[in-house]
């Protein structure tokens, strides 16, 4: 009888989970899209503060969205400057199933961070170089316009499966691109994160729930079908989007506004 009882149990939890999880994607709901005004898109910053201003720059362009935003953190970045070298229940209903923290990455940016990290980790100049090579050539940067993503959700972890999902930026022209590659990173190196900031702690629980996260480097290309740039000084805004492949209303978007 025990047996029996657990096999139904068994064949129980393999039916009901695909429905529970149709069931959650029917209340998914578009979340508000958030902005950020982050000034000209196109910046400069004499070599000797732009190491200095590296807390400053990511914050300038990052972006959260999609499910309740918690506040960018500085330590974040590290994931994306070292990748060169239980299911939980929604806050409501109506909530859209991820959080999204993105970054632009300003070709001043990407200065700063390299520049960082080869102070943190006191590398010679050769090893700079290296490292600087390495990156570039990782994330191809001459031909890419990069947007570093961290996803989170207290939801099914399935809900980090990129498949489920439509990803592409749009300007004030409603012109659309969608990424020519997406690299993830392995989740370990975070560890390097936590040993550099003692003291820091990261949040591990959402009230009680298990949170699922998964970080990644969106390629879009940097021009478009006719070679002009895609990120230009006539461009207003870029909007990121993430809309699920199932249900075109479950969507939601950042926006960097370059105020003139």
């Amino acid at each position: 009888m025990r047996w029996f009882s657990e096999q139904r149990a068994w064949w129980t939890a393999v039916f009901c989970s695909p429905v529970l999880f149709l069931l959650l994607l029917v209340s998914c709901a578009t979340a508000p899209s958030s902005r950020k005004y982050v000034g000209p898109a196109f910046d400069s910053m004499p070599s000797t503060q732009i190491e200095q201003s590296f807390p400053a720059l990511w914050e300038r362009w990052t972006v959260q969205f999609g499910m309740t935003a918690r506040g960018g953190k500085p330590w974040q970045l590290g994931n994306l400057f070292t990748m060169a070298g239980g299911r939980g229940q929604p806050g409501g209903s109506d909530e859209f199933p991820l959080h999204i923290t993105a970054t632009l990455m300003d070709s001043l940016l990407i200065e700063a961070g390299l520049q960082h990290y080869a102070n943190l980790l006191a590398m010679t100049p050769e090893e700079r170089a290296e490292f600087r090579s390495a990156y570039f050539h990782r994330y191809d940067v001459e031909n890419h316009l990069l947007i570093w993503c961290e996803l989170q959700t207290t939801w099914t972890e399935l809900f980090l499966d990129l498949n489920r999902w439509l990803i592409f930026i749009e300007d004030d022209a409603n012109n659309q691109y969608e990424p020519v590659q997406v690299l993830e990173e392995s989740q370990p190196i975070r560890q390097m994160v936590r040993d550099s900031l003692p003291g820091f702690q990261p949040e591990q629980k959402r009230w009680g729930w298990e949170i699922h996260q998964k970080s990644l480097m969106l390629c879009f290309p940097k021009r478009d079908f006719y070679k002009n740039p895609i990120l230009s000084e006539r461009v207003q805004f870029l909007k990121l989007v993430f809309q699920l492949s199932e249900d075109e209303k479950t969507r939601t978007e950042g926006i960097w506004v370059f105020k003139r």
